[in-house]
C-alpha cells in the first residue's frame, strides 16, 4: 500500500509545482531574464564600486555594524544592503572556492540582493493581484511593470534602490490590502487575515528604513494621511493597529542604530540621521535638478507605457466620483511621492521606483476600461496603435542605426562594436511591431500587451547579455588595476578630491583623500603616487594651478569608468634619479 502511494504523492507535488511555475510564470520569466544579466558585466562607475568596496573593508575588518569606505565609517545609508552583500559575498566565495572573487568581492555576488529583492518581489505582487484585483488580470501589470526600463536596470544593479523600492512597495500594498479587509470593504477568508496583510506591512516598512533611512517613514505617512482623508475615514485608523506597528518598527530599526550610535561615535550618527536625510533634501549638494525634472524622467523610465498616462489621467478625471477605495490609494501611492520627490532639491529617476507598480496598477485598469468599453471613441485599436506606434518607432531608430549610416560618421563609428546586437534588436523590434499591429487589427488587446512584453524581454536580453560584454571593458576597472598594481605595489598611494572606489576596488590598498594643494604637497613624498581623474587634476581649483601641477609627472593614463585615471608622482629634482 505504501509502496503504491508514492508515486501517486510524487505527482501530486510535481503537478502542484507544475502548476505554480504555470500560474506565475511572468514573474519567473523576469527572474530568469535577471539571473541572465548578472554575470554579464563587472562593476561599473560610479555607484557600484563604492558598494563594493564597503563590502571588502567590511569583509577584511570582520565587521556586521558598520560599512567602511578607503578606512572609514561610510554613512551614508543605513545598514541592510550592506548586510545581504557581504552575505551573498561570503555564500559565493564559500561555493566557489574562491572562484572569479578577488578580495573577498565578485560583481556578480553583490548583484543578487538587487535581482532576489526584484524576482520575491515580482511573486508577491502577482500574489497580491491575484487577492486583491481582478483574477483574470494579474498577470498584465507584471508585463507593464517588469518591462519598464528603470524597473529592469535596478533590478540587476548594485545600489540600494531596489532593495528599497521593493519592500517599501511591498508594506503599502499589504497595508492597503489590510485597510479592506480589516474596514469590510472586502470578506477576509479567515478571522487573521487582515492582521497578516498589517504585520507585513509594518515589517516592510521596517526593513525599508534599515535599507534606506526615514525616507520611507516619511513617504508612508504622507501616502496614508492623504489616504484616509480623501476617503474621510480617520475612524478607522485604529483598526489598522497604528501602535503595534509602531513596536514592530522600533523592534526592526532601533537596535542596529543604537549599535551605530556607540560604534560610530556622534558624528557618524550626526552625518547618518541628519545630514544624508533632512539636509540632503533640503540642501543638496548633488543631483540637483529642477522641481519638473521627474517629468522628463518618466518619459524614458516608464517606457512605452508612459503613451497611456494622458489617457489615463483624462480616464481618472472622468471617473473619480466612482473610484474605488483601492484605486484612490494608487492614485496617491504614485502622486503623493511624485510631488514630494519633487519639492526635494535632489533628484534621480530611481527614486521614484516604489512607484511604478501603482502606476502598472493603473495603467490596466485603464486599459481593461478600454478592452471592456462599447464607446467607439474607446476602442481598441485606438489604445493598441499607440503601443504598436511605439514599437514600430523603436524599430525604426534600431533598423537606421545598425542597417544604414544614419547619424553621421562620428556616430557609426561610435556604434561599429555594437552592431551585432542592434542589428538582432532591430529584428526583435520589427517582428514585434509586427505581432502588435496584428492584434491591434484583430482587436484583442490582452495578447497585444503580452506580445508587446515579450518583445521588450527579449530586447533587453540581446543588449543586456550581449551588450553589456562589449562595453564591460570601458566601464569595468580590471584595465586600470593591471596597468596601475606594479607600479603602486609597496608604495603609498593618495587620490585627488573624493575617492573613485573604482580606483582602489581591485587592488590591496586604501588611497587617503588629499583636498588641496597645501595637503598634496605636506603628504606627497618621492616615493609615494597620486591617482587623479584627468577631469579633476586639470581644474584650476583647491590651490593648484598649471604653474603647481608643472611640479608633478603623469606616469600613466587609463580611459576607465566613463573617464580617465592618472597615476601621478612628484618630478624629481633636477639631477635626482627617477624612482
Amino acid at each position: 500500500m505504501s509502496d503504491g502511494a508514492r508515486p501517486m504523492s510524487s505527482r501530486t507535488v510535481a503537478d502542484k509545482v507544475l502548476a505554480w511555475v504555470k500560474e506565475y510564470r511572468v514573474p519567473l520569466l523576469f527572474a530568469l531574464l535577471l539571473v541572465v544579466l548578472v554575470p554579464a558585466r563587472g562593476l561599473w562607475a560610479p555607484d557600484e564600486p563604492d558598494f563594493a568596496q564597503c563590502v571588502k573593508e567590511m569583509r577584511q575588518r570582520g565587521s556586521w555594524v558598520l560599512p567602511y569606505l578607503n578606512g572609514q565609517p561610510y554613512n551614508e545609508k543605513p545598514i541592510l544592503f550592506y548586510w545581504l552583500m557581504k552575505l551573498s559575498a561570503v555564500a559565493g566565495d564559500w561555493l566557489t572556492g574562491g572562484r572569479g572573487f578577488t578580495h573577498g568581492i565578485a560583481a556578480w555576488a553583490l548583484r543578487i540582493p538587487s535581482v532576489a529583492a526584484a524576482a520575491l518581489f515580482g511573486i508577491g505582487f502577482r500574489s497580491w493581484a491575484r487577492r486583491f484585483q481582478q483574477a483574470d488580470t494579474m498577470d498584465l501589470p507584471c508585463m507593464i511593470l517588469f518591462t519598464t526600463p528603470i524597473w529592469i536596470w535596478q533590478a540587476q544593479t548594485i545600489q540600494i534602490d531596489m532593495l528599497f523600492a521593493a519592500l517599501l512597495a511591498w508594506s503599502w500594498l499589504s497595508w492597503v490590502g489590510g485597510y479592506l479587509l480589516a474596514t469590510g470593504r472586502l470578506d477576509p477568508v479567515d478571522t487573521t487575515e487582515a492582521r497578516r496583510w498589517l504585520l507585513g506591512a509594518y515589517v516592510a516598512l521596517g526593513l525599508a528604513t534599515l535599507a534606506k533611512g526615514p525616507l520611507g517613514l516619511v513617504l508612508s505617512g504622507l501616502v496614508v494621511a492623504a489616504f484616509l482623508t480623501w476617503q474621510r475615514d480617520w475612524k478607522s485608523l485604529p483598526q489598522m493597529r497604528p501602535w503595534a506597528g509602531l513596536g514592530i518598527l522600533a523592534l526592526v530599526v532601533l537596535p542596529w542604530y543604537l549599535m551605530a550610535r556607540i560604534v560610530g561615535g556622534p558624528v557618524y550618527f550626526h552625518e547618518l540621521v541628519i545630514v544624508q536625510n533632512f539636509s540632503r533634501a533640503t540642501h543638496a549638494w548633488d543631483h540637483i535638478q529642477p522641481w519638473w525634472r521627474y517629468c522628463e524622467y518618466i518619459l524614458g523610465d516608464f517606457w512605452p507605457w508612459v503613451l497611456f498616462l494622458p489617457a489615463l489621467g483624462l480616464h481618472l478625471y472622468r471617473s473619480r466620483a466612482s473610484l474605488s477605495s483601492l484605486q484612490r490609494f494608487q492614485i496617491l501611492a504614485f502622486a503623493v511621492p511624485f510631488l514630494f520627490l519633487s519639492w526635494s532639491q535632489s533628484k534621480q529617476g530611481k527614486y521614484l521606483l516604489m512607484s511604478y507598480p501603482f502606476l502598472a496598477l493603473l495603467t490596466t485598469d485603464l486599459l481593461l476600461d478600454r478592452d471592456q468599453s462599447k464607446h467607439p471613441r474607446l476602442q481598441k485599436p485606438w489604445m493598441g496603435w499607440i503601443l504598436g506606434g511605439a514599437l514600430w518607432i523603436l524599430a525604426g531608430a534600431l533598423a537606421a542605426l545598425a542597417f544604414t549610416r544614419a547619424g553621421g560618421p562620428k556616430l557609426h563609428t561610435q556604434i561599429q562594436p555594437f552592431l551585432g546586437p542592434l542589428r538582432v534588436g532591430a529584428l526583435i523590434s520589427i517582428a514585434g511591431a509586427c505581432l502588435v499591429t496584428w492584434h491591434v487589427r484583430q482587436r484583442a488587446l490582452r495578447p497585444l500587451i503580452r506580445e508587446a512584453a515579450l518583445t521588450l524581454g527579449a530586447l533587453y536580453l540581446v543588449m543586456g547579455a550581449w551588450g553589456f560584454r562589449l562595453l564591460d571593458d570601458a566601464k569595468e576597472y580590471r584595465r586600470w588595476t593591471a596597468a596601475v598594481s606594479p607600479q603602486i605595489q609597496g608604495r603609498r598611494v593618495f587620490f585627488w578630491q573624493t575617492i573613485r572606489s573604482g580606483a582602489m576596488v581591485y587592488t590591496d590598498q586604501l588611497m587617503p583623500e588629499l583636498r588641496s594643494y597645501a595637503e598634496l604637497e605636506a603628504a606627497l613624498g618621492p616615493e609615494d603616487r597620486l591617482v587623479s581623474t584627468d577631469r579633476e587634476w586639470n581644474r584650476d581649483a583647491w590651490g593648484i594651478d598649471p604653474e603647481a601641477r608643472s611640479r608633478f609627472e603623469v606616469l600613466l593614463r587609463v580611459q576607465t569608468g566613463g573617464g580617465e585615471l592618472l597615476l601621478i608622482r612628484k618630478r624629481p629634482p633636477q639631477g635626482g634619479q627617477p624612482s
